[in-house]
């Protein structure tokens, strides 16, 4: 293998002289452990240290650097009031004002008739020019070190911009030698500076121009990380993924129920199983993402796909958020997958007799589990197991996934996303996995009529409700608490219900997460068979419940939900033939930023463009379900304004692995370093092995 030339960039910082253990703890908070990691982060903003006075152009508040004479020190005689020093410059007269200081200290450190070079923010003090707390008081010699354009970075406790600096300027002798691994065409579309040179202009600028060129630095960097991830793992893919032996799945049986289906599948939904039918019979283990607005199908697509291999006597598991979502998925799969072949079983925490039911599918007696995290058990033991479909995937972390496939010998994995993550977004993250989009909803499903109110309209809504509702046309209350709480001014479903049971007697009841499964699962079947005709409900129901007949929903304090919760709930209800409506109510304390997001929510109903909305407005970690202190998805990539980017990348990485470029030595050694750089271990050992 190629020596680990960027070794030193790996050196833990509390290595460094100035830092130390409890610095290193704090710098963790922005995701600092090692050298290299300050090289991630981007600075916020750069001060310009070469502007010297000149009353043409000064104003208070603009950064100067000057040099001055200390003429007098000036204590205050009440401490309240600013310690004042007095500096000349020429017959200019310049003051150093410090608050809180201790006077002994100061005279010491800037005795009287010496120069020093000062930095810091001009304002003005009894008609004097002012500097008050400066960034820099230098000695003369170091003038040429001053005088220069400083980056401003993210900070933390504990961490001062010197810290940051000290650590970046460990590693920069050490970013060199980096030979060229993008091809010209990509150097050519963007006007692109070498990898090298952008790194180091972004964090050591020379000159304004080349502060103004801090997006195109940037995003070359962007592309670096971008490959660097495709290639890592399309690669790993290319050589651990390929399957023992090909599967040879048979179709046959999926199209004879397809055919006997209740209903017809949309043109999109045949397209996404032809499509996954591909992929499940390739070479390669795969691991597909399939995406689909609210409403679109996902899940009969799902479990259509699972048939070929049931019919091989395969195992296939389903893994579900919630025991509600196992349960509808469980029924489901006896109502439309039911045949020979198929041998289900329903395994959640509530589920008894598991020893009996793990003995049976480690004996192949049940090849259809649908589960929640139970089917996670280490000793559940599988047969067979070629097939998992993960619901909600965001709700499994990449380990949990990982763990279940390995249960299984060359396992194929299928992902479901509850609402749409914004296709860039998705390529960037998922630049790995094959993706399939249904972005068709049924014919005879009517577009959801969306309103927006204040709570002054609650009582107009219930007699609304009153007149409306019955059980053929049902509806969902959504309220954020499930009861009353002293800190959140928010509605809670305990008092809702009581207060709706008033007019709607027994034809209410309500829902929430801390009720048994079992008391949980009469009430959704009661709902389903129209014995209940209003459910009052916490945001339990915003995943998967199917009930066709529910066609208004309420969510109250709609301010307190993101965009594609607000997006999850609107979807259940307009699922059969009749108008599905929407009602958001706000509360009095809005902020504007709420009052903007449900006007976005009211004037879209297309998850795909909500999820770009959303994206805007929360970032990229929050859209796909997490959300930690110094934790960023990307260091470079901002997906909401690189999508020419992600997509050229992965482009090209797919050029790369289809070409077997990996394979020239000089690709190699190239590469090498772009993979080291962005941590890219596994990848490096398969390439050099």
């Amino acid at each position: 293998m190629t020596s680990n030339d960027l070794s030193p960039l790996y050196q833990n910082v509390d290595k460094l002289k100035g830092i130390g253990p409890k610095k290193a703890s704090y710098l963790k908070n922005l995701g600092i452990k090692i050298v290299l990691d300050a090289f991630y982060i981007l600075p916020t903003r750069v001060i310009d240290r070469t502007q010297d006075i000149d009353f043409k152009t000064l104003e208070k508040g603009q950064v100067i650097t000057t040099l001055v004479k200390i003429k007098k020190h000036r204590p205050p005689f009440n401490p309240r009031l600013p310690y004042v020093i007095e500096c000349t410059k020429g017959s200019l007269i310049v003051n150093i004002i410090y608050f809180s200081m201790k006077g002994n200290f100061l005279r010491a450190k800037y005795p009287e008739n010496k120069e020093f070079i000062i930095s810091g923010k001009i304002s003005f003090y009894k008609s004097n020019l002012s500097i008050a707390h400066p960034d820099y008081i230098e000695e003369v010699e170091n003038e040429q070190n001053l005088r220069r354009l400083e980056n401003i970075y993210p900070l933390t406790r504990g961490i001062s911009l010197k810290d940051i600096k000290k650590i970046i300027n460990a590693g920069k002798d050490f970013i060199n030698n980096f030979d060229e691994w993008l091809n010209k065409k990509l150097i050519s579309k963007y006007q692109f500076y070498s990898f090298e040179d952008s790194l180091k202009k972004i964090h050591f600028p020379d000159n304004l121009h080349e502060v103004d060129k801090k997006e195109v630095f940037r995003k070359r960097l962007a592309v670096d990380e971008l490959v660097s991830n495709y290639f890592a793992i399309r690669y790993l893919k290319e050589k651990t993924k390929k399957k023992l032996k090909s599967l040879n799945l048979n179709y046959s049986k999926q199209a004879e129920i397809i055919n006997l289906l209740p209903f017809q599948l949309t043109n999109k939904q045949k397209t996404a199983i032809s499509d996954i039918n591909k992929l499940n019979n390739s070479q390669y283990r795969e691991t597909i993402l399939l995406q689909g607005d609210v409403g679109s199908g996902k899940t009969i697509v799902a479990l259509l796909s699972s048939i070929p291999f049931l019919n091989k006597n395969l195992q296939v598991a389903y893994m579900a958020p919630t025991e509600i979502l196992a349960q509808q998925i469980y029924e489901n799969v006896i109502n439309f997958l039911s045949n020979q072949n198929m041998r289900a079983v329903l395994l959640t925490g509530s589920t008894k007799d598991k020893t009996d039911i793990y003995s049976k599918i480690s004996k192949n007696k049940f090849n259809f589990i649908v589960g929640t995290h139970a089917i996670f058990q280490e000793n559940l033991e599988f047969n067979n197991l070629s097939y998992v479909i993960i619901d909600e995937q965001h709700r499994f972390g990449v380990q949990q996934r990982l763990f279940l496939a390995e249960k299984g010998i060359d396992t194929n994995i299928l992902l479901m996303s509850a609402t749409p993550i914004p296709r860039t977004l998705a390529l960037a993250q998922y630049g790995e996995i094959e993706q399939i989009i249904i972005n068709e909803r049924p014919a005879f499903q009517k577009p959801i009529i969306t309103r927006v109110a204040d709570t002054s309209k609650i009582n107009d809504l219930a007699i609304y409700l009153k007149k409306n509702v019955n059980e053929l046309n049902q509806a969902y209350w959504i309220c954020p608490l499930v009861e009353a709480s002293d800190n959140l001014q928010y509605k809670d479903v305990d008092s809702r219900y009581k207060s709706l049971k008033k007019a709607f007697g027994e034809n209410v009841q309500m829902l929430h997460g801390k009720m048994k499964s079992q008391e949980k699962e009469l009430i959704i079947n009661q709902f389903k068979k129209g014995i209940i005709t209003v459910l009052v409900a916490t945001t339990v129901v915003e995943v998967g419940i199917d009930n066709k007949n529910a066609n208004f929903i309420i969510i109250e304090n709609a301010e307190k939900f993101g965009l594609s919760q607000l997006h999850q709930l609107r979807g259940r209800v307009g699922r059969g033939a009749l108008q599905g409506y929407c009602f958001s109510i706000y509360g009095k304390d809005i902020t504007d930023t709420s009052t903007e997001r449900l006007q976005i929510f009211k004037d879209n109903i297309d998850g795909f463009k909500l999820a770009e909305k959303d994206l805007e407005i929360r970032g990229t970690g929050d859209i796909l379900g997490y959300r930690q202190s110094g934790d960023s998805l990307f260091k470079f990539v901002n997906p909401s304004q690189d999508q020419d980017l992600i997509i050229d990348s992965l482009d090209y990485v797919k050029e790369i692995i289809a070409n077997h470029k990996y394979e020239n030595e000089t690709f190699k050694k190239n590469i090498y370093k772009l993979l080291l750089f962005f941590k890219q271990q596994e990848a490096i050992k398969l390439l050099f092995s």
